[in-house]
């Protein structure tokens, strides 16, 4: 559950990138969650995914640190209000061992439900927070948001296939168990390449 809700109604440039800034910091707790959601079910492949994501994304939040002090000598204001938590709270006193098939299936079900709602609204809102730079007359920086959600895009792409490939399964437990090496080689060697966030495949 993520219960973190970015502000629409902001205006000013030091806002934006507040805004941007608290979003980010939900993504990587996220992420970093999601890996532990994923790895407990032993599932390598979706926990490598995010993992990747992680680090993608963390190295995208400092980008996006060294534009706002280069292009407008502050330091982003500080912001985050909110709290993430993906793992259930029941499995916190469970053995991965004790996972059955049919739990298994509906926490990747649920867990990329979740995940895809959360990149769907992030596009949205950079796009809004784009748009309101550029009504603002802050060229630079809204073609710098637009950037964010551009990579927002390639990643949801990649989302949407593997959720699509689930679906057409049906959610089916060998599917899923016979995509993890692939999967969990693929994001290896992305990461062994270094991190692009954005990159399409």
């Amino acid at each position: 559950m993520i219960a973190f809700r970015s502000k629409m109604d902001v205006k000013s440039v030091d806002d934006v990138f507040a805004e941007i800034n608290a979003r980010q910091i939900a993504a990587l707790m996220m992420h970093d969650q999601m890996a532990d959601y994923f790895d407990f079910l032993g599932l390598s492949g979706y926990k490598r995914l995010h993992l990747y994501q992680y680090f993608a994304e963390s190295k995208e939040r400092r980008d996006v640190a060294h534009y706002y002090i280069n292009h407008h000598g502050k330091l982003i204001p500080d912001r985050f209000e909110g709290n993430v938590q993906m793992i259930p709270e029941s499995w916190r006193s469970a053995n991965r061992m004790s996972v059955g098939k049919s739990t298994k299936q509906k926490a990747v079900e649920d867990g990329f439900s979740v995940y895809l709602g959360w990149e769907q609204a992030t596009k949205d809102v950079y796009q809004k927070y784009a748009t309101a730079l550029r009504e603002q007359g802050y060229v630079a920086d809204a073609i710098f948001v637009d950037r964010l959600v551009e990579d927002v895009d390639n990643e949801l792409e990649r989302l949407e296939r593997i959720i699509t490939d689930l679906i057409t399964s049906g959610y089916d437990p060998v599917y899923i168990l016979e995509s993890q090496k692939e999967l969990h080689d693929k994001y290896k060697k992305k990461m062994r390449g270094g991190v692009k966030h954005g990159s399409t495949d």
